[in-house]
């Protein structure tokens, strides 16, 4: 993935990213890209719970 590329040859040694705990689809997504969830999670009384993932590259 482009951004994947990017980060790395960028210096990155991690990336973070952020989904709804109700997005299932984007939560495969993520999993499929090798991120996982980190446990940390954020309440939200409209939008719902917002997961925290992360993968080293």
């Amino acid at each position: 993935m482009a951004v994947l590329d990017w980060a790395r040859s960028s210096g990155y040694e991690r990336l973070w990213a952020t989904v709804r705990e109700w997005n299932i689809a984007s939560r495969r997504v993520l999993a499929k890209l090798g991120f996982t969830e980190t446990g940390r999670e954020e309440g939200h009384p409209v939008h719902g719970t917002t997961l925290f993932t992360t993968r080293r590259l």
